[in-house]
């Protein structure tokens, strides 16, 4: 009797744990597998360069959903917080693309369009958990305008180059985009011979054009240019 008394005064006291534990959150994966990406354009590299970014869009949504944000980012916010994309599958021809990646996003990066921050990041929400610093994207108005040509033998060095030149400008606009060159509008933080010696910094080449009109300066990595 005594026994069962006991086991009856402890039933209702375990059970509401349960309960709660069901009903925690799950932990936010900052890591998503299996995101499709798929897009058509005029051509392959615009086509993959879409998809990628709607497969980024994807992924992000999903940790939004999971964590109960609602908030709206635009592309360039999502993709400043990503720090690899791997391709799991991929089909390509001359107008459309589609896969399915791997968005890795940086922690520290996330959790501040999140809103939540952990001990790994010091609550700033700045800060990836890696220990490596989040790029800052200067600040302030544009001092130049330029057009550009910007040079590269492959996807992955155009996406690597509008990925640095991102972190240094104000602004990129595409105004034309082929597989091995692309025409850019950039806003510079500063006139174009001292923006290029900042931007040398980051591995890119930026060197006077041919003179024509939209190719007064070309860019590229480690001296394509």
């Amino acid at each position: 009797m005594i026994a069962t008394a006991l086991l009856l005064m402890l039933a209702p006291l375990s059970a509401p744990r349960a309960q709660d534990e069901a009903a925690a959150p799950a932990a936010v994966s900052f890591t998503q597998r299996g995101v499709p990406a798929e897009a058509t354009a005029e051509n392959g590299v615009i086509a993959r360069e879409r998809a990628l970014a709607a497969g980024r869009r994807a992924a992000w949504d999903r940790i939004a959903s999971a964590a109960g944000v609602t908030r709206q980012l635009s592309d360039s916010q999502i993709e400043g917080m990503v720090s690899s994309i791997v391709i799991e599958e991929e089909r390509t021809s001359p107008t459309r693309y589609t896969g399915r990646i791997t968005v890795n996003f940086n922690p520290g990066r996330a959790r501040g369009y999140l809103g939540t921050a952990s001990a790994g990041d010091g609550g700033s929400g700045t800060t990836p958990s890696d220990g490596t610093a989040a790029p800052a994207r200067p600040q302030g108005p544009a001092v130049a305008t330029v057009e550009v040509v910007a040079l590269y033998g492959s996807l992955n060095e155009w996406l690597e180059l509008r990925r640095r030149l991102a972190g240094q400008t104000t602004r990129i606009d595409i105004l034309a985009i082929s597989t091995d060159r692309a025409r850019l509008r950039l806003g510079l933080r500063a006139p174009p011979q001292v923006a290029a010696q900042d931007l040398a910094t980051q591995g890119i080449a930026m060197a006077p054009g041919s003179g024509a009109p939209g190719d007064a300066w070309r860019v590229g990595l480690g001296g394509r240019s």
